[in-house]
């Protein structure tokens, strides 16, 4: 054992004598551009091996330890041709080197991600947009599309609450379905995924589904809006694409590490001003003497108990580089951010790998990737933030005495009593924990037989999988009134798909006649399974075990769901390019659907584009100077949606509850409950005619687009009536229906100044869009008032948005207050017109003068719709420092105040049925006795600009130093400018099902004024 330790030492000592004594010597440099400008970060390489540098910010370099003798180096920089030039390095001494880069047209020549490829921006004929990651928003984002928030003309993406990682809703030319899915299909790296969210029965929204996707691996976004662009995926394409392309190493790149850190604050931007203590106590004096036993000695903001500080940090450690012939990147991340909501708090630990090799001459082209991530949130309940402003702000937090764990509630005697929102938010434990994993890998190989023909293989997968539950122990004063106190809900979900395309690519120059042509022809084949185990327990034994041990508990439900569908495409484009000036596209799709029957499982999606280069006409020649590029664009296409759920066309059977069973002497037996089908059930369709322009200035120093379009969906899905007997249920969801979005976009980007030291580039972007229900069910009968939806709290089953011909989805649907002198709603305790009777005709408008106030006199009031958005992004550098911007702005949009209407009435305090609970200051101005929920006083001009966020950085200038720090402070959500009286004029769609629910004001989870500090090092 000695011998071979003195062996192991002994070799090891002439290895390192010999590796001294290895001829080495020095090489040092500069990279600049053609105008002799420095180049800063560029890469130099020795080629050969995988060791390099970077240039300083005097584009200086300095490369040690290079062997003697002949050698190469390769520089290279983004939008810069790579130079690779030979040095014969003297053993101990140090040699110059320097780099002067040309630019590279092809690279200059912005490439755009497509649908199953690319294709340079000048040549696209589609309505295609991309965000780079230069351009993303900054701040605390944990969900991926707030990145590009306000960048893009016609797609408005709102967050559907302020609790970190909280579900969105995008829509891209406005949505084109009602009760289907609006939210675009998304397509990673190649894979469309299932972007459904999380939201189990029983339990409110979860967070979003892409939360799994950390922003810092991404690279682009890439927006595909018309048909023209979409059809390419068929019966997915009707709401839009956005294609997520992540970073990836590439060959000859230097080995980078990268590490980004921020810490953040928020805090509540405001709150409803609602009475104090005081001033409710002398209300309910002077209202209901009566209630005053019910009133205690505190003074309690009960907003402020629900509300917190939140803090959160992220960190990012990242490794990109590459060889002579592969490149890669690896990446972890760790995120953990509060919610202003206490007890709300999102954590996610993900990772990812990208690893890409040429082979065979560069003919063979694999590229993998990975990436990964475990998430674990708790979700504070929305029910906290009503009771905030509701409740009686005269009684105390705690009551160290009480049956309620030491909570103070009201006595089980009192009816229809609240609970003390902080003992809910404390004891109410909801958790939801997942491992979401997605990955691909792509092979392409250049066939040898046909110069031009390319085969490209895709196979991925994606598997998200997890546990929701919920623990609500007996303490919890709502769970003390029912027959079995303690609940504890639970369902595991597993959703796993997988993917497997391939596609024939021809692309070829036919120099004849100055033309080039791309033929692409595919197949796809992707199946997605979905199951979803759950259990409810009630009456527990005990609290001790929270959501660990429901065994013992009086009454228990056990279901599993097994859901499968599958899609089979082929699919095909023709890109023809003439003389570079006229390009043809058209492509077609026909996919097969396990979600529809025999009958329409199969359909197909064409689509067609033309674009015109008038710019490279010889006309234009005397123009180029000043007009750089001008280009129309036509397109028509057909698309689809099919994310309606499974088995829809199927009769299906559902067990009943424990509280559904029926007695058969003294054995009760569960029952089974049928659900209404349509065989004949099919997606919807929309058709889109698209026409856009595009433009540059100088040189690309200025540029932009406008796009006219009009998008009409057929066979729109409805969740309508039908006669008792005819079906499993007097309700079904069938095609009828037509829907249209006209709209028209404008984008404008340039730089404002561009010198040396001071650069500043501004875009700008606006988009209308007007949507309109063309037909319905009811549209043979004069008398039908619509589809009534939009269900608001406070009024049981009453709703306040309507479908109709004519008007917007989401369209609101009321009574016309009549104003007094004041300009003030009438009060619902005056006889105005003197006839004897006080009731809704001395308040509202008779719409058809037949004396009575019904609802034949509702009204349509608004939309929560905007006419128009606006986005104003702003970057710009001076010498070291950067200040950035984004701007964002809606009108034309309405918001139903339902926080208002519930909370107005005196009602709230002279109810003898239910305790007293607390008014709006606002709510005072106006003298009802009863809630008014259907007077248009309540709809509110929505229209808002908002500060989205801003940030001030600063580079630090580490000359001879290949190291890259810069330091940031970021603002987000720093203002908001609007008319609206409530909290936040930007309310999402609250509804996981069906019917859409968007600008309806009530229990939503706050935004934040978020200040972020953060960091980013590269060496």
């Amino acid at each position: 054992m000695k011998n071979y330790l003195r062996f192991f030492v002994a070799l090891t000592a002439v290895l390192l004598l010999a590796g001294q004594g290895l001829a080495q010597g020095t090489v040092k440099g500069k990279a600049t551009d053609d105008n002799g400008e420095p180049l800063i970060g560029a890469t130099v390489l020795l080629v050969g091996t995988s060791r390099g540098t970077a240039t300083d910010f005097d584009g200086n370099y300095v490369l040690e330890n290079v062997p003697a003798g002949e050698q190469q180096l390769r520089t290279s920089y983004t939008g810069y041709a790579d130079l690779t030039q030979s040095v014969t390095v003297i053993d101990g001494q140090t040699v110059t080197l320097n780099f002067q880069l040309g630019e590279d047209v092809e690279v200059l020549e912005e490439v755009v991600v497509i649908g199953y490829g690319s294709v340079k921006k000048d040549d696209a004929t589609g309505a295609v947009n991309a965000v780079s990651g230069e351009s993303f928003n900054r701040g605390a984002i944990v969900s991926p599309d707030q990145l590009i928030t306000g960048k893009i003309a016609g797609v408005q993406i709102t967050a559907n609450s302020g609790e970190p990682g909280g579900q969105s809703s995008i829509r891209i030319r406005g949505g084109t379905s009602v009760n289907a899915n609006n939210e675009p299909l998304y397509v990673i790296d190649g894979v469309p995924i299932d972007n459904a969210a999380i939201n189990p029965g029983g339990f409110q929204a979860g967070r979003n589904p892409l939360n799994f996707l950390n922003p810092e691996d991404i690279e682009t976004f890439t927006v595909l809006k018309d048909a023209s662009a979409t059809a390419i995926y068929g019966s997915r394409g009707a709401n839009g694409v956005i294609l997520i392309t992540t970073k990836k190493g590439k060959a000859g790149d230097r080995p980078r590490i990268n590490y980004n850190v921020w810490a953040s604050v928020a805090e509540p931007v405001n709150t409803v001003e609602v009475l104090n203590a005081d001033q409710f106590r002398s209300l309910v004096t002077s209202a209901q003497p009566e209630n005053l036993k019910l009133l205690q000695d505190a003074d309690t903001d009960w907003q402020n108990e629900v509300l917190q500080s939140a803090f959160g940090q992220n960190h990012n450690l990242s490794l990109m580089g590459g060889g002579e012939s592969f490149g890669y990147r690896v990446s972890a991340g760790y995120l953990n951010q509060d919610g202003i909501v206490r007890t709300s708090n999102t954590e996610r630990t993900n990772f990812s790998l990208n690893f890409n090799q040429n082979m065979l001459n560069n003919s063979l082209k694999v590229n993998f990737n990975l990436k990964g991530a475990f998430t674990k949130d708790r979700i504070s309940p929305n029910g906290v933030i009503g009771a905030g402003v509701s409740y009686n702000p005269t009684l105390p937090i705690r009551d160290p005495g009480s049956i309620f764990n030491g909570y103070y509630e009201y006595p089980l005697s009192v009816l229809n009593a609240g609970t003390n929102p902080v003992a809910e938010l404390e004891q109410t434990l909801d958790l939801n924990e997942g491992a979401r994993g997605l990955g691909n890998i792509e092979v392409n190989y250049d066939l040898p037989f046909l110069e031009g023909l390319s085969v490209k293989v895709n196979a991925g997968f994606d598997i998200n999988k997890g546990e929701r539950s919920r623990f609500q122990p007996s303490t919890i004063r709502f769970q003390l009134n029912t027959s079995n106190p303690g609940e504890v809900r639970a369902e595991n979900y597993t959703r796993r798909s997988s993917l497997v395309e391939t596609y024939l690519t021809y692309d070829r120059p036919i120099e004849s006649i100055n033309s080039r042509l791309n033929f692409l022809a595919g197949y796809s084949y992707q199946d997605f399974k979905n199951s979803f185990p759950s259990y409810v327990a009630n009456g527990l034994p005990n609290d001790f075990f929270g959501n660990n041990n429901p065994a013992g508990a009086n009454e228990t439900q056990l279901r599993n769901s097994v859901i499968e569908n599958r899609l089979i495409s082929f699919f095909g484009r023709v890109n023809f390019d003439v003389s570079n000036k006229y390009l043809l596209t058209a492509t077609v799709r026909r996919d097969g659907s396990s979600r529809f029957g025999p009958n329409n499982r199969w359909g197909i999606f064409p689509s067609a584009a033309f674009g015109w280069k008038i710019s490279e006409e010889a006309f234009m020649e005397g123009t180029r100077d000043v007009l750089s590029s001008l280009k129309l664009r036509l397109g028509w296409g057909i698309t689809g949606n099919q994310e309606i759920g499974d088995y829809q066309y199927l009769a299906r059977y559902f067990p009943g509850d424990a509280l559904s069973q029926y007695q058969f002497g003294n054995e009760f037996v569960p029952t089974i409950r049928p659900t209404a089908f349509d065989p004949n059930l099919k997606w919807e369709e929309t058709e889109t005619f698209n026409a856009g322009l595009d433009f540059d200035f100088l040189d690309g120093r200025f540029g932009g687009s406008i796009d006219v379009y009009q998008k009409n969906t057929d066979d729109l899905l409805f969740t309508v009536n039908v006669p008792a007997g005819t079906n499993l249920s007097n309700r079904v969801l069938t095609n009828i229906g037509s829907l249209e979005n006209k709209g028209v976009e404008l984008a404008l980007n340039g730089y404002v100044v561009d010198t040396r030291s001071f650069q500043w580039n501004l875009g700008f972007n606006v988009a209308y869009n007007r949507n309109k229900i063309t037909k319905t069910i009811g549209d043979e009968d004069e008398d039908f008032l619509g589809i009534l939806y939009g269900g608001i709290s406070g009024g049981v089953g009453t709703n306040i948005q309507v479908l109709r011909v004519g008007e917007a989805v989401s369209s609101f649907f009321v009574y016309q207050h009549i104003l007094d002198a004041d300009g003030l709603p009438r009060s619902d305790r005056v006889d105005y017109n003197e006839d004897g009777e006080t009731n809704l005709l001395d308040m509202y408008i008779d719409q058809n003068g037949d004396g009575v106030i019904n609802e034949s006199d509702r009204v349509v009031f608004g939309s929560a719709l905007p006419d128009l958005t606006y986005g104003l992004t702003s970057r710009m550098n001076y010498k070291n420092f950067d200040l950035n911007f984004t701007l964002r702005a809606s009108t034309g949009n309405e918001i139903y105040n339902n926080v208002l209407s519930g909370n107005s009435a005196r009602q709230n305090v002279t109810n003898q049925s239910a305790p007293p609970s607390n008014v709006l200051v606002r709510g005072l101005l106006v003298d009802f006795e009863e809630p008014q929920f259907l007077s248009d006083y309540y709809v509110e001009d929505a229209s808002f600009l908002r500060m989205d966020n801003i940030t001030l950085g600063y580079n630090f200038p580490l000359t001879g130093k290949a190291i890259a720090l810069r330091l940031y402070v970021t603002a987000q959500n720093l203002f908001v400018l609007t008319d609206y009286t409530g909290l936040d004029p930007e309310i999402g769609n609250r509804a996981t099902l069906g019917l859409p629910e968007l600008g309806i004001d009530r229990d939503i989870f706050p935004r934040a004024r978020t200040i972020i500090f953060g960091g980013n090092l590269e060496f």
